[in-house]
């Protein structure tokens, strides 16, 4: 006899508002409510000196990452998990209006890999041009900036639990969901997102406060936080379902999320390197 909280995706609507043609979704819902908490955050951490920026600097900074993540994270959904869209209709990557079918489609479906690249990108560009004006310092802001990210994250996979999606893997476990439309119907799955929520989101985080004073030099805590997000999301695609386009790689032993996160850990790994040869004096005085 199943408890009624394991039949909770099958109970929900995705779709948390909508008004005419526009349907609000509840991934956008807690998206926004990630951005605005760990911008709350900033503006707190920043009060304490704990950021390299004024507060000025945090409401600008936080546009800029929040276009380049939007971007880079539908950008790399359709050409990692998706490339079909783009080859037969190009503009569906960054229009919300199908004009072949006239439907509002939203602009659907996001990778994390993609949004971290965007997002990268996006502080890049930040500094370059405030480097003259500001002297801002890319490898302490992505510091700052890693520090937030699993704030971000946690909201991202609680909204990915309420937009009903990313199903995890069949289970006999006592805590497994069921969840509609996915073969085979009633099957038992783990409830992936919220274990990702947890463990990219809340334990990351603590981690990284706990770490974020015994850093050596700057961009050793994103290089752990790197390290650590690819770690955690490499164990748990074990227990995600894989997109049905996609599949698993190498006879089925990982996914395309389980390759992206060794990328993801070899570059920490190198830039962690990296960073420390060019700050070797930095790091002999301290020590």
């Amino acid at each position: 006899m199943l408890s009624w909280w394991q039949h909770l995706p099958e109970m929900m609507n995705p779709i948390a508002l909508s008004v005419g043609f526009f349907s609000l979704y509840w991934y956008a819902v807690f998206f926004l409510s990630g951005v605005f908490i760990s911008l709350l955050l900033a503006l707190f951490f920043t009060r304490r000196g704990w950021s390299p920026c004024s507060e000025e600097d945090i409401f600008d900074v936080f546009f800029f990452l929040f276009v380049g993540a939007i971007l880079g994270g539908h950008i790399g959904y359709v050409l990692f998990y998706n490339p079909v869209v783009f080859l037969s209709n190009p503009i569906s990557m960054i229009s919300p209006y199908d004009f072949r079918s006239g439907v509002w489609t939203g602009i659907s479906g996001m990778s994390y890999h993609g949004g971290l690249l965007g997002a990268i990108f996006a502080l890049y560009w930040f500094i370059r041009t405030r480097s003259i004006e500001k002297r801002l310092s890319f490898w302490k802001m992505a510091d700052f900036i890693s520090l937030l990210a699993p704030v971000a994250i946690f909201f991202g996979r609680l909204g990915n639990f309420f937009n009903v999606e990313l199903s995890g893997r069949v289970t006999d476990k006592p805590w497994g969901m069921i969840f509609p439309n996915i073969q085979p119907i009633g099957t038992l799955r783990h409830p992936s997102t919220l274990y990702e929520a947890f463990f990219e989101g809340i334990l990351l985080f603590v981690v990284l406060l706990f770490f974020r004073k015994r850093m050596p030099f700057p961009g050793a805590l994103a290089c752990l936080y790197l390290a650590g997000y690819a770690g955690v999301r490499f164990v748990g695609e074990y227990f995600r379902e894989p997109d049905t386009q996609i599949g698993f790689f190498f006879g089925g032993a990982v996914s395309l999320g389980q390759i992206f996160s060794v990328v993801m850990f070899v570059s920490s790994g190198v830039i962690f390197v990296w960073q420390r040869q060019k700050n070797h004096a930095t790091i002999v005085q301290k020590g």
